[in-house]
This record gives C-alpha cells, structure tokens and sequence, in this order.
C-alpha cells in the first residue's frame, strides 16, 4: 500500500538507473481517435525502457536473467505509475489499487512483450531481445513458448496501438479477487468496456472486441507461467530479486 501511495522516498525520485516515472510515450493518439480514455492511456503509456546489461557475471545464460529481472523490476515501477492514471484507477481505495497491481502486473507488463515480439524473439527491450536458444539456455523455455503463442495471437489480430494500451488497462481491472469496494471496481471495469466498444464501433471492417476480451485468459495463462519460471529459476539457481518484483510474485 506504501508503495502504490508513493509515499517512500525511493518510489518518489522523479529518475533512477533511468527510469522517469510520468515521462510521455511515443505513441501518440491518431487524429481520428475522439475516445478520451484511449487518448489518455496512449499519452501517459510510459516510453519504452531500455535493458541494462548484469555484469555480475561472466555465465551469458544468469546475467539474461539478471539482466531480465531488473528490467522487470524498473518496468513494474512504471507500471505503478502509469495505472494510476487509467481513468477511476485513483478512485479506488489503496487495498483494492494493491489488489488490482498484484493480481495483473505480469499480465499488463506482457501485453507488451507479446505486441513487439513479432518475430521469433521476445522483445522485452529493443536492446533485449531474446530468442528461443537464449530462453532454453536461461531456463526460460516454457516462458519462450508461452509469449510466442501469445504474440501469434495478437498477430493474427493485426492489435493495434490504441487496443494493445486498451488490454493492458484491462488486464490490471481484471481481478479475480474480491475488492474492499466492488461499485468502484465495477465502474473503472464499465468505463473501460465503454471505452472499447467505442473503439471497436469506429474499426473499418467492424468490431471485434470479443476476440481482445477473449485473448484475456491466455495472457493470464502465460503470465502465470512466467511468474513460475522466475520463481523457479530465483529459488534453484538462487538468482537475487529485487523486493518489490519478489512481493509481487509471491
């Protein structure tokens, strides 16, 4: 809860190990987008981080995961960040803003792994792109599976930025948990659905925002599987985490 108030000195540093917590994207909204949600979520989407290299070590395959892990843990701060700007995020109580985090980090941090990676890497970063011989040397072969499935899907649906930044509001509204307010969480939940619809209702071609929603399992599938392999590989192999990636996958 300390961490999602941003009330520790150490979440409150505007930069750190170059990471800018409110800095813009990008992605601007398209000249045609009118969806005020939509247009908020694309100009306050964090811009992309980049990897910094573990040189801890001289074994290739650990300083991967090294390397991974604190690109996580940056991306997982910006994460905290940028949910509190997804419209009646804040008007949630602090329980259920930790809640939501805890139950859709991994999920909405894959959305965009899965979107980049359109080739047969997995693009964490554009300095960090890993394919599958790196996954298996690294202990992440069925993580490597996993996301290339994913991005396959979302391949197939030719996602857009505005859907991609759509999905992974959604992915941290969905909870299978129970909220200490559930009319709140409804609300942010409508609100994005609204969102969606009219996005889809503005699609050439038609709507298809029952092929995003039902993407959602499978992302929570692959994100499951990816907070398993981390822990596996932390616990065997005694790969340090940071504390607050750590929390959160526990």
């Amino acid at each position: 809860m300390d961490r999602v108030r941003g009330g520790r000195q150490k979440y409150k540093r505007p930069t750190e190990s170059g990471v800018t917590f409110y800095c813009r994207a990008a992605i601007s909204p398209p000249a045609g987008c009118r969806n005020k949600v939509i247009s908020h979520l694309l100009l306050t989407e964090p811009a992309p981080l980049s990897a910094t290299q573990d040189e801890s070590t001289n074994e290739s395959s650990l300083s991967t995961v090294l390397t991974l892990c604190d690109l996580l843990n940056r991306q997982l701060l910006l994460l905290i960040g940028w949910a509190k700007q997804i419209p009646g995020f804040a008007a949630l109580s602090l329980v259920d803003q930790m809640l939501l985090l805890q139950s859709g980090w991994m999920e909405a941090l894959l959305v965009g792994v899965a979107w980049r990676s359109q080739g047969e890497e997995l693009v964490f970063a554009e300095n960090l792109r890993l394919d599958e011989a790196q996954c298996r040397a690294a202990g992440l072969a069925d993580l490597y599976e996993a996301l290339r499935h994913l991005s396959a899907k979302y391949q197939a649906m030719n996602m857009s930025p505005e859907e991609a930044v759509m999905l992974k509001a959604m992915a941290l509204a969905n909870t299978d948990a129970d909220p200490l307010d559930p009319s709140s969480l409804q609300r942010l939940q409508d609100g994005l659905q609204g969102a969606l619809q009219e996005l889809q209702a503005s699609r050439v071609g038609g709507p298809r925002g029952g092929r995003l929603l039902m993407s959602l399992p499978l992302l929570r599938q692959t994100a499951d599987r990816a907070v398993r392999n981390l822990l596996r590989i932390h616990r065997e192999q005694r790969v340090p985490l940071h504390r607050l990636l750590l929390e959160m996958m526990l």
